[in-house]
């Protein structure tokens, strides 16, 4: 809660207008407040406090001339007490259609209109803007009755604004409070707000599609450093080179890590060594629970932490981890101006002025690889509660090896990062976006010369045929049991199998872990017993367009000769072997001539050297904080074995002298072979995930790929259906328990489809 109630507060009985009230239909709040004085004191603030959004609600159009009778004739006959009601102005859904606003005359009106209403009403607080074309912000917040302490905006958000702000718009009086800020979207440098003096209390900072990039973040993490506790940057031009100023810079140094829970979660080892790209080398230190994720503790919410002296309380540099049940706080728009406006008792704004370092931090839409996200994950203490990176690439081929990869080839995903959304690594992590690979094993694959059909087909048959091998280790939810929330991204409408049958095995263990909870809460009756997780309650699909006729359409473009032969022809890499067939595929290696490592080393590669060196492993030489150190790092063994993925991994290394992305091995990586507690070259461990040679699926297989989105649902009917029929046969009173046999998982599933792009202009093209 904000505050404590007071003793009368406390034990006084509820009124049962307060009770009732937020059922009430807000149509029906004026006559309400005609009542009485005591109806007014309860409706009134309903009805006045957002004042744009009651006026939706009452049926007028958000077009119509109603907002400009409202404030320049009404509003200043309204009584001062009723005025003061107001704490939220927002326009986001007002008269953006409306293009007879578009007029000079009209334009100018609506800027004064809203410098007009932020004079009159002396306690608003929150002003949203986002997308509207027709307002100026640089016009009408310099407002002159806005420059007393008491009337300075707290939350701002104008993303989509289509014009460059003034360089001396973050020095306006009336923005000095700010605590939230969205200019997302908006033409124009970042560079103006990127002073120190400026901005002091501002702790949720959104700069979508910004065009930031490494230099400019820098900066800005330089400058609010662990000030903000919300940062969304997608949409820019960032790349892995941040992350070391990310980390060091915004996350707060304490550590939420403990070995207090070694038996349930493992522990960290660290090596005191390390790499810039990599960082400290960490390995975890399993028990003979926390390795299969199996210790009958695990979903019991952490024990509250005591101080040796009750008097004193936590000190600044003592922190503690969440107990995985408490609520998280949001900060998004809506749920930030209910806060700043009284309408949530649980949170104020001294809560969000807490400046608790980076929390809540979105990176999708960047060059951001895997090994970038999965650094974010080691390096940020475990106090990250929301990450969100919903497609990155899922290895960065370094320049000198751009031979040994097909040109036109890029795989997205990530495959490696399980191992670091554990509790061990992600103490407090609850809220996760990222791509569906995460999951399935899958990753997107783009390549020129190939439909879409087609790369979807190789990429859930040839690729992760090879994922599997590589990465042993796909996410499911009792790796984490303290996550109550995952979105999917970048999820395929078609598949041949793989895809359905993952998507339908983790919404089987989400039945699975909610039955596992269901058992425990059961067994845990008294009030003194500890609490027991919620688990994953929260699961969003998001899938891509469907594809099918644009694919079907690339087909019928192709001569028969060419669709007869489909199938026949594919590429090759790691080996000499070319394609003729399909120039644009061919691969780009080159068996002769040098390949240079990223440390400068040069090697031959006329020759496969991966087996004239006996050993399993290489000396890797580094410096560490000044100091010199070696590591052996693991090449695989002498020979072919049963793993390719392997064989091709010590072929990059040896052969093409891929030694990049040192550290220590994960737990997936230890499954696929491995030494435990070794090191290996990360990149060409992911490399390796391409296979030696890609071809073309024949036609039948790509017209029968089936709807993912159809098969899932049919799925969920089935479920349903037999959980509805065990429910009709229990006696009455009788719950039917989660899981086994129905699988029916009673989670809120949410599935967004992504529509296809448009043909035509943006309507932001045409003002």
């Amino acid at each position: 809660m904000a505050s404590l109630p007071s003793y009368h507060e406390a034990t006084a009985r509820p009124d049962w207008l307060h009770l009732v009230a937020p059922f009430v239909t807000p149509r029906d709040y004026p006559a309400l407040c005609l009542v009485d004085t005591r109806f007014w004191h309860v409706f009134a603030p309903r009805l006045w406090l957002n004042v744009l959004l009651a006026a939706r609600q009452a049926g007028l159009q958000s077009g119509d001339a109603w907002w400009f009778n409202f404030v320049f004739v009404q509003l200043e006959r309204t009584e001062p007490k009723t005025r003061a009601l107001v704490c939220v102005l927002d326009a986001r859904q007002f008269a953006k259609d409306s293009y007879h606003f578009a007029s000079d005359q009209q334009e100018r009106s609506l800027n004064q209109s809203f410098k007009r209403a932020l004079a009159l009403l002396p306690n608003v607080t929150c002003l949203l803007l986002d997308g509207h074309a027709d307002l100026d912000p640089g016009s009408f917040l310099v407002a002159d009755g806005l420059e007393t302490p008491g009337q300075r905006l707290r939350l701002l958000s104008i993303a989509g604004y289509p014009s460059p702000l003034p360089t001396t718009f973050f020095s306006f009086p009336s923005l000095i409070g700010l605590v939230y800020l969205d200019i997302s979207g908006i033409p124009g440098s970042i560079w103006p707000m990127i002073q120190p003096s400026l901005l002091t209390d501002l702790r949720i900072l959104k700069i979508r599609d910004r065009e930031v990039d490494d230099v400019a973040f820098n900066a800005l993490a330089h400058c609010f450093g662990i000030r903000l506790w919300s940062l969304d940057i997608s949409k820019n031009r960032l790349t892995d080179a941040i992350i070391g100023t990310l980390s060091t810079k915004c996350f707060r140094v304490s550590i939420l890590r403990s070995d207090a829970y070694f038996r349930v979660e493992g522990k960290l080892e660290l090596a005191h060594t390390g790499t810039p790209d990599y960082g400290v080398f960490v390995f975890v230190d399993e028990s003979e629970w926390s390795g299969s994720f199996s210790h009958p503790e695990r979903y019991l919410v952490d024990a509250p932490m005591y101080m040796a002296d009750a008097e004193s309380g936590p000190q600044e540099y003592q922190a503690f981890r969440s107990d995985g049940q408490s609520r998280m706080k949001s900060d998004s728009a809506d749920d930030v101006h209910r806060a700043f406006s009284g309408q949530d008792p649980h949170l104020s704004v001294e809560s969000y002025r807490d400046c608790l370092g980076l929390t809540h931090l979105n990176l999708s839409n960047n060059q951001i690889s895997a090994a970038g996200i999965e650094k974010v994950l080691r390096n940020s203490n475990g106090h990250l509660e929301e990450l969100a990176c919903d497609c990155m690439p899922l290895v960065i081929i370094p320049k000198t090896h751009s031979r040994i990869w097909p040109k036109s080839a890029m795989l997205y995903g990530i495959l490696n990062a399980a191992h670091f959304l554990r509790p061990v690594f992600s103490s407090n992590l609850r809220t996760l976006r990222l791509h569906h690979s995460v999951v399935t094993q899958i990753p997107t694959l783009e390549m020129e010369g190939l439909s879409k059909f087609s790369r979807l087909h190789l990429a859930e048959t040839s690729i992760l045929s090879r994922s599997e091998q590589a990465y042993a280790h796909s996410f499911v939810p009792d790796m984490n049991p303290r996550l109550t929330s995952l979105t999917l991204t970048r999820i395929p409408r078609r598949s041949s199998g793989p895809l359905i049958a993952k998507l339908v095995h983790f919404l089987k263990l989400l039945s699975i872990q909610e039955r596992v909870i269901y058992d425990a809460n059961a067994i845990t009756t008294s009030w003194r017993g500890s609490g027991i997780l919620d688990g994953l309650r929260h699961l969003r699909l998001e899938f891509e367009p469907d594809g099918r006729e644009e694919s079907f359409d690339t087909v019928e473009h192709l001569d028969a000769e060419e669709l007869m032969n489909t199938g026949d022809q594919g590429f090759s890499f790691f080996s000499d072997e070319r394609a003729t067939r399909r120039p644009t595929l061919t691969s780009q290696v080159s068996v002769l001539g040098e390949v240079r490592n990223s440390s400068g080393v040069t090697c031959e590669s006329r020759n496969d050297d991966s087996d004239r060196v006996d050993g399993d492993f290489l000396t890797h030489y580094g410096e560490w904080n000044g100091g010199p150190f070696s590591v052996p790092v693991w090449i695989g063994p002498k020979g072919r074995g049963d793993n390719s993925v392997i064989d091709a991994y010590r072929r990059l290394v040896l052969k093409h002298n891929v030694r990049d992305g040192v550290g220590p091995a994960t737990a997936s990586q230890v499954i696929a072979g491995a030494p435990d507690k070794s090191y290996v070259f990360h990149t060409a461990w992911c490399m390796a995930i391409m296979p030696d040679k890609l071809e073309s699926p024949p036609w039948n297989n790509l017209v029968a790929m089936k709807d993912v989105l159809e098969e899932l649902k049919r799925f969920r009917q089935t479920g349903r259906a037999k959980y509805m029929g065990l429910k009709k046969q229990t006696p009455g009173g009788t719950e039917v328990p989660p899981g086994e046999p129905h699988f029916f998982w009673m989670g809120r599933l949410e599935v967004f489809k992504e529509n296809p792009m448009p043909q035509g202009r943006p309507s932001k093209y045409w003002r």
